[in-house]
């Protein structure tokens, strides 16, 4: 395999975003700026696609960074105009272009300006394709703090500015320091500065999570579900404290009791009191462990960007091919991977605690997962030099890596509603073995139509190894809920309204930050 070089970003907040982006949506699927062919040949480079990429499954993130001093001047409408010409408006304009190119020519991106290395992730099919587009806009911060009065500085959100309102103060929804639909003509545009991009990505640190808040966020904002924000916090607020019946969240919108649609405003406080409260602390200390499954997966993608994945049962890693068994991992969100992180650290603990050479855990669908139709299995094997005939450790792998695949097509053949096994296999652990270090193996088994003589060949090889018998097999059935403990609002009639709770600092900001919906 070769190696594959990612871009790092040209300057420091590129590298920021890079940095911030392979926290949440891993390394394997973020592209620092990638490159289109135009105009690459002999001795030139390509051109810039734009300062970050995200390709996984059918959704494609593009990311546009500006850093810009905000202008000198007394007058904070002129100075505002600048700054958004500058920051945002150019922005969309490299966003759209990219936008343009990836729809018309997907074959021709690249991870390198020579453009000699595609990206490992391929882009969706037009029929499948889902563009989310993002400006990051940088440099209002301490002007937004000195015109609010407050030191929060992040830019709000009003959603009936729309387009060439943003830099007109001739609109009647002319409002500095103030972002609503600035593309109305085409695909949403977010705008998040330094603060609001922070929270986000903090808040939702999947690629899964991430895409539905953008997708809600785009459809509350230009259907003015929302009318105005005190600040991307009250955003997020507002949607991780409603879910629908499905556990997905939501931006509900309220309806008069005469049947009217009322669009709302969130002023400051919920995000405050939500992440001072125990559902949040208990929601953060139940994801610890989900952190295990993106630490698996991380683990697998650096062997396939650093070249260094070895051939197994005699196949030549392909890249593309371990892709695309990290990227059903990788599309669970961070309620599923706290469940599935679970079932894995279990099957390494029974398999321990009961010092078997051979355990397995099969994890089926459960509610939340990124593919109804694909299971999980888990298996732990012990390297036995004597036990095992006395074979090297490479065989050894050829064998775990056999009884690995029989498991997933076992899997497949006893549920024909499934199509696929992502399997994971690893060795013992060492109190088991007395051996020190080991492997692990990724496989991706795809059962699309059966024939009888593929059924045969399963059930021939499911009692040749003994594969999936009670004694050497666990069915994960656990479940999990996003919150441990279920939100209370305390004195607060609703989201947004009357005063916010927490302590003594929090409430002092929020106050503070009021001044802006008054402003």
């Amino acid at each position: 395999m070769n190696i594959i070089n990612r871009g790092t970003g040209s300057t420091e907040s590129e590298r920021y975003l890079a940095t911030l982006a392979d926290r949440t949506f891993l390394n394997l699927w973020s592209y620092p700026n990638p490159y289109n062919d135009r105009g690459a040949g002999t001795n030139k480079d390509g051109k810039e696609l734009c300062d970050l990429l995200i390709v996984c499954g059918d959704d494609v993130i593009v990311f546009s960074d500006k850093a810009i001093r905000w202008p000198d001047g007394n007058d904070p409408n002129l100075a505002w105009s600048r700054w958004y010409k500058r920051a945002v408006e150019h922005s969309v304009k490299q966003l759209c272009g990219a936008e343009r190119w990836i729809q018309q020519y997907p074959n021709r991106i690249f991870v390198d300006p020579r453009c000699s290395t595609p990206l490992v992730a391929a882009l969706p099919p037009p029929d499948r394709i889902k563009v989310h587009l993002i400006a990051v806009a940088l440099g209002s911060h301490a002007a937004c703090s000195a015109y609010y009065g407050d030191q929060d500085g992040s830019l709000m959100v009003s959603s009936d500015i729309v387009g060439s309102a943003h830099v007109d103060p001739k609109s009647p929804t002319y409002k500095p320091f103030c972002i609503g639909d600035v593309a109305p003509e085409g695909t949403f545009v977010h705008v998040f500065d330094e603060t609001a991009l922070n929270l986000a990505m903090r808040e939702m640190d999947t690629i899964a999570d991430f895409v539905s808040y953008l997708s809600d966020r785009a459809e509350a904002i230009r259907q003015q579900k929302v009318l105005m924000a005190a600040s991307e916090a009250e955003m997020l607020a507002y949607y991780l404290l409603h879910q629908r019946d499905d556990g997905t969240h939501l931006f509900p919108q309220p309806i008069s009791p005469d049947g009217a649609v009322i669009s709302i405003s969130l002023p400051p406080g919920s995000y405050f009191e939500y992440k001072s409260s125990p559902t949040a602390k208990s929601k953060s200390a139940a994801d610890r462990i989900s952190y295990k499954w993106d630490r698996l997966i991380t683990n697998f993608s650096n062997h396939i960007l650093a070249g260094t994945s070895v051939p197994v049962r005699g196949e030549v890693p392909v890249p593309a091919d371990g892709e695309r068994a990290l990227r059903l991992m990788a599309l669970e969100n961070r309620t599923t991977r706290r469940a599935l992180a679970e079932a894995f650290v279990g099957a390494l603990q029974s398999s321990e605690r009961h010092g078997q050479d051979r355990f397995a855990r099969v994890i089926l669908p459960q509610r939340g997962a990124a593919d109804p139709e694909s299971a999980y299995v888990f298996l732990v094997m012990a390297f036995r030099p004597t036990l095992l005939g006395g074979i090297t450790y490479e065989q050894y792998r050829h064998v775990r890596s056999a009884h690995l695949e029989a498991y997933g097509d076992a899997v497949l053949y006893d549920n024909r509603n499934l199509k696929r096994v992502v399997g994971i296999a690893l060795d013992a652990s060492p109190r088991v073995t007395g051996q020190k270090g080991g492997s692990e193996d990724l496989m991706l088994l795809e059962r699309l139509s059966w024939t009888p003589e593929a059924e045969r060949e399963i059930e021939d090889r499911r009692a040749k190894l003994d594969v999936l018998l009670e004694s050497r097999v666990e069915r994960f059935t656990g479940s999990t809920q996003e919150f441990p403990i279920p939100f209370s609002y305390g004195s607060r009639k609703s989201v947004g309204v009357s005063a916010p709770g927490g302590n003594r600092h929090q409430r002092r900001k929020a106050k503070s930050l009021s001044g802006k919906l008054r402003k």
